[in-house]
């Protein structure tokens, strides 16, 4: 097993890497004066429009993080593109005017959410360890142009997980409850036809 790296998904991970990393961001903005950097844990772009200058960047980054942090830029992922074709980061495909999921997101996706949906079955989790990863899913995928496939993601999440309801969700609903005057939380209920006795949680935030 390979001892070089940190384990993907680790809290601590982000923050060891924005420790050790730090050096690499004061090289570039203070060294090599580079305007326009974005760094997120390990992934960084540069942005320039003069191609020979990035080709520059890059040799001297690579040599920077040998000799002084003892890593190596990613041989595969270490290029420069131009940002009117597409641009791959963090899981996105960036055109100059929208954002796209990259496509193995989405099958990474489809292949956990069965997963889980199949643990849950046989017992082994429960819901609200899947709503928080399709949550948490949703709010990353808002990011991009994806208004059509969240809405196809959410529809089939709905029919396999109907009448569920999560501790958070819960949680929400009895927050907004105390916030309200019980007059309006019945009235609001009569205005669109759900008895208060059997209010469920997630309905009445979406009705205020």
């Amino acid at each position: 097993r390979s001892r070089v790296g940190m384990p993907l998904g680790n809290l601590t991970s982000q923050f060891f890497a924005n420790v050790y990393l730090n050096e690499l961001d004061q090289f570039v903005k203070h060294k090599l004066k580079v305007r326009y950097y974005i760094r997120y844990v390990d992934d960084f772009v540069i942005l320039h429009s003069n191609n020979q200058l990035l080709e520059d960047y890059k040799e001297k980054i690579d040599y920077f993080l040998k000799n002084k942090l003892k890593i190596e830029l990613h041989p595969d992922k270490s290029m420069v593109a131009c940002i009117q074709s597409r641009l791959n980061f963090l899981g996105f495909r960036m055109f100059y005017y929208h954002k796209l999921l990259k496509k193995s997101n989405i099958r990474k996706m489809k292949t956990k959410f069965e997963y889980l949906k199949e643990e849950y079955e046989r017992g082994k989790i429960d819901y609200d360890i899947i709503y928080d990863f399709f949550e948490g899913w949703l709010a990353y995928a808002k990011h991009a142009n994806t208004c059509r496939l969240r809405k196809q993601v959410i529809g089939d999440f709905e029919s396999k997980f109907y009448g569920e309801i999560s501790t958070k969700e819960i949680n929400r609903y009895l927050k907004v409850q105390e916030k309200i005057e019980p007059a309006s939380y019945i009235n609001t209920c009569k205005r669109h036809g759900i008895h208060p006795t059997t209010k469920v949680a997630g309905i009445l935030p979406k009705l205020l």
